[in-house]
């Protein structure tokens, strides 16, 4: 069966050129891969991309990359021609951003930054490119086709929503409230098909209203707090659940409710993703699990393997690594030590909540894989004697913990090949006969089966997760200045596209990552070469960026010019600037004259101190 990759692809602000330098590599990977996989007639060797998840620069670069691959394949397999290419190093520069529209310049304090220029990009690349009569080109050879039809790519954008919605879970033992609460986490989620967006279609070209809202929920995925203005969506309550009944209806214990006031859609306000959920793996996980289960009610065997054969490939130009703060010491901490800790504790929460996530639940998967493991043997080697009477009670708990029959029937088949190895334990028992280690086998199934229905652990699996992932300080030229160095340099975001090729290039050839694709090698690796400099030689440095990190000079110098022009234009900065200078120059006159106060009053001291004495 075909491999299938989830791709999430974090906030980045400038360093998106790194990402999309990862991205063109690992595509092109795939595709040479799948072009070989064809030719040999091994169709289910090919590598299929069918969830992509983004938050903040990486939501904008999962609309585009989402759209290209089901849209124009081919535009994604130019080196330095490629859309994220384009996007990410040709077209955003800090000379562009600075320069105001006439709109934006009658708006006292919206955004540092040309939000237009934001959301001319965002048309240019999601809107106009679906326009009536504009060139499209076949899916990428990552899309997977069923019966000749393209299979849709599920897109989740991670947006903060500054107004909240409201949720209640009703309590035990109140008919007239529950537990509320406001939640800011929220996210877009779409379906890219060849119809057009989320399969719907009118005459057979997208519907008009869909391409904008796709880059609607693109910009402000990446709308960075006060560098760009925050962007109106319009919702539904459908897109967050159940909504809470009125009143003489009374709400079921166990369902969270959406507290909907508006009687239709309501327009919210969004700003970037990243804020909250910098790395939406959760958003891909779920695209996952939805998959499963529609093809469970299909009744297709191998619904499980569209989560058991996956990768989930995260994109991030920071490490992930330890932020621990060990030089903390209660005693010591002040006011602005306190403030500042909570700031980097808030980040470190929501920068890696998805992983804590995923990582908890691939522990309750392992345990349930150990107490399989330790069953087995135990019914193999009579530790369990009485096979029987677990198969009995087994049986009964799985009637109540599984009620429909036909899914306890596809649960015993999909835990039959998951334990393969397992069963066979019990199979080449030297001390059980052939009737017993019929018994035996049942005997394990029933008793994974309750295990797994018990820990809610039925259409969950172990999350396979490589992370392509850079040291920002010492790999990454546009890191610096809270990762906007990049915009101020197209030679700083020529480097980092190169160094997302490196890196992707390294993390293909990692024996754990070609062991989940099934791959041996691909086709082009013979010519990457194998450790990162060696992969840095052959794949030859554009930029004569050599050391880095840079020093803070070097990193603002090529966009000081456009900074001073944005204070030249911008008449809240220069309102500002004057103010504080105002303010300056008021403290300083304030300063000489106390000065000059002290020495006239230190001169009368010595003065009247001096008569004193005379007269004395």
């Amino acid at each position: 069966m075909p491999t299938r990759v989830a791709i999430t692809i974090a906030g980045a602000v400038s360093l998106g050129s790194y990402e999309a330098g990862v991205i063109y590599e690992l595509l092109e990977a795939f595709r040479t891969h799948n072009v070989a996989a064809d030719a040999a007639g091994t169709p289910d060797a090919k590598i299929y991309v069918d969830v992509i998840t983004g938050a903040s620069a990486g939501g904008m670069t999962a609309a585009m990359l989402a759209q290209r691959l089901m849209f124009d394949g081919g535009a994604m397999e130019g080196e330095f021609t490629n859309p994220l290419y384009y996007a990410w190093v040709e077209r955003i520069d800090i000379r562009e951003l600075v320069k105001l529209t006439a709109k934006e310049m009658r708006l006292k304090w919206h955004s540092l930054l040309s939000s237009d220029l934001i959301e001319t990009i965002g048309t240019e690349m999601l809107v106009d490119t679906m326009a009536p009569g504009s060139s499209q080109g076949v899916p990428h050879s990552v899309v997977e086709f069923e019966r000749q039809t393209p299979v849709p790519i599920s897109v989740g954008l991670a947006i903060t929503n500054l107004n909240g919605v409201d949720f209640m879970l009703p309590i035990a033992g109140s008919d007239e409230d529950g537990f509320n609460y406001t939640r800011s986490v929220d996210q877009k989620l779409f379906k890219v098909a060849k119809t057009g967006l989320s399969e719907i279609a009118v005459d057979g070209k997208p519907r008009a209203a869909a391409w904008p809202d796709f880059r609607q929920a693109a910009v402000a995925s990446g709308a960075f707090p006060a560098a760009f203005r925050t962007q109106p969506i319009s919702r539904t309550f459908d897109d967050y659940g159940t909504r809470l009944p009125k009143k003489p209806l009374l709400p079921d214990l166990g369902t969270t409710y959406v507290e909907w006031t508006a009687s239709g859609a309501e327009t919210f306000t969004y700003c970037d993703g990243g804020v909250l959920q910098n790395q939406p793996l959760g958003i891909a996980k779920n695209f996952i699990d939805d998959r499963v289960r529609a093809a469970k009610n299909a009744n297709d065997a191998n619904a499980h393997k569209l989560a058991d054969d996956r990768l989930y490939v995260f994109i991030s130009p920071n490490s992930v690594k330890s932020s621990a703060n060990t030089k903390l010491e209660a005693r010591n901490v002040t006011i602005s030590d306190e403030l500042a800790a909570l700031f980097h504790t808030y980040i470190r929460q929501a920068s890696f909540h998805d992983w804590i996530t995923a990582e908890g639940m691939n522990e309750k998967v392992r345990t349930l894989d150990v107490r399989a493991k330790q069953l087995a043997q135990g019914l193999a080697n009579k530790v369990v004697a009485d096979s029987d009477c677990l198969l009995k009670t087994a049986q009964e708990l799985n009637a109540w913990l599984i009620k429909d029959p036909r899914e306890r029937q596809q649960t015993y088949d999909r835990l039959e090949r998951q334990y393969a190895d397992e069963l066979q334990l019990v199979a080449q028992s030297t001390v059980l006969n052939d009737a017993e280690k019929i018994t035996a086998k049942d005997a394990f199934l029933g008793g994974v089966a309750t295990l797994e229905a018990a820990a809610e652990l039925g259409e969950r699996d172990k999350m396979k997760i490589v992370a392509v992932i850079a040291d920002g300080k010492t790999e990454l030229a546009g890191s610096g200045i809270a990762a906007f160095a990049g915009f101020f340099s197209k030679t700083f975001r020529e480097h980092d596209y190169w160094m997302g090729r490196v890196k992707s290039r390294v993390y293909l050839q990692r024996q754990d990552v070609q062991r989940i694709l099934k791959v041996t090698s691909w086709p082009e690796q013979s010519k990457w070469g194998s450790s990162l400099e060696e992969v840095k030689t052959r794949l030859k440095n554009p930029t004569n960026i050599n050391t880095l990190p840079l020093s803070f000079g070097k990193m603002l110098w090529p966009g000081l010019g456009s900074l001073l022009y944005m204070f030249k234009i911008r008449p809240a900065i220069k309102r500002t600037v004057g103010l504080v200078l105002f303010g300056v120059g008021l403290a300083a006159l304030g300063l000489v004259a106390l000065l000059a106060a002290a020495i006239l009053a230190f001169i009368f001291c010595i003065m009247h101190g001096s008569g004193h004495v005379i007269l004395k």
